[in-house]
């Protein structure tokens, strides 16, 4: 019995002394609705990723699945219940579940550019409407915008005044975009851009409104496209959110917690917009070589457009209004932001 309770004191001793297993780490599944190829699967999630993994030592990592999980509107909800942990939405899918964020994508509120306003984007939101808690059961990452959309054409005849939108079939992103084309007389087709290639290519519509270059190409639109009518104030800029799960953010750390934030924020922002930026140049000098045109956009159309708009700015501004928050001074910051990160940009 001696010998036994030796030998049994000597293995506890020596289990006590051998170095402990290494926390396994916690996995994030992040979804990806965009097509498998498209630059914010195969750029952006594996930057998030090393960021994330970077930031906590290697204790949270990301994962994705081959293909996407839920329909491009469903990503929050699918986050929600659990289907994935985390996911990228375009904002124009949370019109009611995050009202604040909307202002991005307001008529002629959006810029050429994709960095300075991914930039703005982020700390116009902390700023006003950070405390509202408006992602529900789901936590913001990061921010980012799209360069800001133009109106193409194709069919040989541009776009180049309300009366040419009113008499054709027009393609619009959902929300704003699509009831501003609507306001001219269009009948509107709207959808997800992922949907884009098979109404434009099986001749649905004559035209489509408030994508970006970039995204032309991206959806291999460029082919069927005959003109692209451009002002420096954009009739649309999309924007797009990264969440995760509330149930999985508290499974990290506070102190990882703290780290990832540290390491995301304005300054993923800021590469994620530089990166679109440059798929924009290359994007543009293609579509020029493929033989489409471009016209800058008149004044007298550019102020028509602003009337059709202007009612949807104002309704943003009253549904903030009742959140507590002045949607001017929102804007107002949103352009200063703008300006200022365009400025430490050069």
């Amino acid at each position: 019995m001696r010998n036994f309770m030796i030998s049994g004191a000597l293995a506890l001793t020596a289990g006590l002394a051998m170095p402990g297993k290494a926390a396994a780490a916690e996995n994030i599944l992040f979804n990806c609705f965009f097509p498998p190829r498209h630059y914010v699967c195969t750029d952006f999630l594996p930057e998030l990723g090393q960021r994330i993994e970077t930031a906590t030592e290697g204790r949270v990592k990301l994962r994705t699945p081959p293909k996407t999980l839920a329909a491009p509107p469903d990503q929050m909800d699918a986050v929600a219940n659990g289907v994935m942990d985390g996911a990228v939405q375009f904002n124009g899918f949370l019109r009611a579940q995050v009202p604040g964020i909307q202002f991005s994508m307001l008529p002629f509120v959006g810029n050429a550019d994709a960095e300075a306003t991914s930039v703005a984007l982020w700390e116009t939101y902390q700023k006003h409407f950070a405390d509202k808690e408006e992602y529900g059961e789901t936590v913001l990452l990061a921010l980012f915008a799209l360069n800001g959309g133009d109106i193409f054409s194709v069919t040989d005849e541009p776009i180049v005044a309300v009366d040419d939108l009113a008499k054709r079939k027009i393609w619009s992103v959902p929300g704003v975009t699509a009831n501003v084309v609507a306001e001219t007389g269009s009948s509107v087709v709207s959808g997800p851009a992922v949907q884009m290639l098979e109404v434009v290519s099986k001749g649905v519509v004559d035209g489509y409104v408030g994508m970006p270059q970039s995204e032309v190409t991206q959806y291999k639109l460029t082919g069927y496209t005959k003109s692209a009518t451009i002002f420096d104030e954009k009739v649309f800029q999309a924007t797009f959110s990264f969440f995760v799960s509330r149930d999985k953010w508290e499974a990290i750390s506070e102190e990882d917690r703290t780290a990832i934030h540290a390491a995301l924020g304005s300054d993923f922002s800021r590469w994620m917009g530089a990166f679109q930026d440059d798929i924009f140049e290359r994007a543009h000098q293609e579509m020029g070589e493929e033989g489409v045109t471009f016209i800058e956009g008149s004044d007298a159309f550019l102020a028509d457009l602003k009337t059709l708009g202007a009612p949807q700015i104002e309704a943003w501004k009253a549904q903030v209004g009742e959140m507590g928050v002045d949607g001017q001074a929102v804007l107002d910051d949103y352009r200063k932001a703008h300006d200022a990160a365009l400025t430490a940009g050069q």
